[in-house]
């Protein structure tokens, strides 16, 4: 599975000619390996004690100045290109090539020590002189170090490859289509930000916004490398800003999750999000590789979100079940696809949600009056949707005195005296309800603007009186809320 994803990494660095079949990989061949020792040059026998053959990809030169060889045979299309070719390197080293004992240049200076190395790019390209290559058998030598930067990577060489010559980071079809991209999430966050200064749904917005803004700079750290040139020590710090940023996203999806399915709820919201990102956290500690860090933490995230909608779901907000349904499908993708859904789709499934969210709040009427104008809205003007066998009847709220939990029902009790039944529970009606009502009991929901008295017991419940006289339960856990609340009402 890594192995493809790099061959698909450098067909998607290649032009789309050199994609057919132009182009011969090293990085899953095997390599003789051998440490330099200082003050000679590259090893003359590759075979003697001390030397050692691994695949090119599991070759560390980290902390270390070594020799590798590649003995090869040439492509047929590579020998007959009229093309000139080059020898594409990416690692997080500094690095110097020979091919059949033709020096190809250097990428900074390999050396055995902090001091005496010169950092190089992480992306490199070295000319290979016309006949330089043969046909039958082509020797690679290398000389590689890295003695820069913080942190360590399981596999710190990515490419080594013939190909034509090009600069490695030329900007293609995909880039452009990133940069669009790009354009998208600064104005969704533009859009959201501006939504949670005017808008009635702040803390929603600005959730968005965050999220926006967050898959903008992942996008943004991605897509540096086709871009601009870099030394290899901030390799690890762009992996490790990609890492951080893609927490941001998730978590910040996980957080508008929350406030759809549990609103009212804020301070278990709050914890739940500092629960998973301690678990992101500790993850990343505890796992090798960025991408596998970048995965199990979208993972986390989008598991504690199917969680969330499982529970919203038994408690009768069908919207749950779509959650959980969505979450479940994500985590698929999200293992299946490993490393190209962290370059490529993540970004796609963003954009699309971005879209489909900046379209359903400009049918909500965006951020102008109109929205200004319905925040300002009395709630007591606000309707009810009651769902009973199929019926559906619409209740202005100043009519409800309150809802009473009966089995799998809920009691209705208005104003006029009459009750009704209807469909659902307590917990899902609680999360549509405008402000002015409020939970006292496990059984029971008020409106607050028709509560005449409260009246605590010795044992620590309360009693309230409304307005019709009829007397409802306040629980021990729940008193003091209730008296903030009225209060506030």
């Amino acid at each position: 599975m890594f192995r493809a994803a790099l061959i698909i990494l450098f067909c998607i660095l290649m032009p789309s000619a050199v994609q057919a079949q132009d182009h011969q990989l090293f990085i899953g061949a095997p390599a003789r390996v051998c440490e330099a020792v200082p003050g000679q040059g590259a090893p003359t026998d590759f075979s003697a004690d001390g030397c050692y053959e691994a695949l090119f990809y599991k070759v560390d030169p980290q902390g270390r100045e070594i020799w590798v060889e590649h003995v090869f045979e040439a492509k047929p299309s590579l020998l007959s290109s009229d093309k000139p070719l080059g020898l594409f390197v990416s690692a997080k080293a500094s690095s110097a090539a020979f091919l059949n004992g033709v020096p190809l240049g250097s990428n900074g200076t390999p050396g055995p020590s902090p001091s005496s190395e010169v950092a190089g790019d992480m992306d490199a390209v070295f000319f290979v002189p016309e006949g330089t290559l043969r046909a039958g058998q082509n020797r690679l030598i290398m000389q590689m170090s890295s003695m820069h930067g913080a942190g360590a990577l399981d596999t710190p060489i990515h490419v080594v490859a013939l190909a034509p010559y090009r600069d490695p980071r030329k900007p293609g079809v995909g880039t452009w289509i990133a940069i669009v991209t790009f354009g998208l999430f600064l104005g969704a966050f533009v859009f959201f930000g501006v939504s949670a200064l005017r808008g009635k749904e702040r803390e929603l917005s600005a959730t968005i916004a965050i999220a926006s803004l967050a898959i903008a700079l992942q996008l943004a750290g991605e897509a540096m490398r086709d871009l601009t040139p870099y030394p290899y020590p901030l390799h690890v710090w762009r992996l490790t800003a990609i890492l951080a940023f893609a927490m941001i996203v998730g978590l910040s999806l996980f957080s508008y999750v929350l406030q759809l399915l549990f609103k009212p709820f804020a301070t278990r919201r709050y914890a739940a999000v500092a629960v998973v990102l301690a678990v992101m956290l500790i993850s990343a500690a505890l796992t090798a590789g960025y991408d596998y860090k970048t995965q199990l933490s979208l993972i986390a995230a989008t598991v504690a979100a199917g969680i969330a909608g499982l529970l919203a779901g038994w408690q009768g907000d069908r919207r749950g079940w779509w959650v959980a349904g969505a979450a479940a499908m994500l985590v698929v993708l999200i293992r299946w696809l490993g490393g190209m859904f962290l370059d490529l789709y993540i970004y796609y499934m963003m954009a699309a949600l971005l879209l489909w969210l900046l379209f359903r709040q400009a049918r909500r009427g965006g951020t102008g009056a109109e929205q200004d104008n319905a925040a300002a809205e009395p709630e007591a003007l606000q309707r009810i949707e009651l769902t009973s066998s199929g019926k559906v009847e619409f209740v202005d709220a100043v009519n409800i005195i309150r809802f009473s939990g009966a089995g799998d029902y809920v009691e209705v009790l208005l104003s006029s005296g009459r009750s009704s039944l209807y469909n659902g529970s307590l917990a899902a009606l609680e999360r549509e309800l405008p402000a002015s009502f409020i939970r006292v009991h496990r059984s029971h929901i008020v409106n607050a603007s028709l509560v005449t008295s409260l009246v605590r017991d010795s044992a620590g419940t309360g009693q309230l009186l409304m307005s019709d006289g009829s007397e409802v339960p306040v629980s021990r856990r729940n008193l003091a809320s209730v008296r903030d609340a009225l209060t506030r009402n």
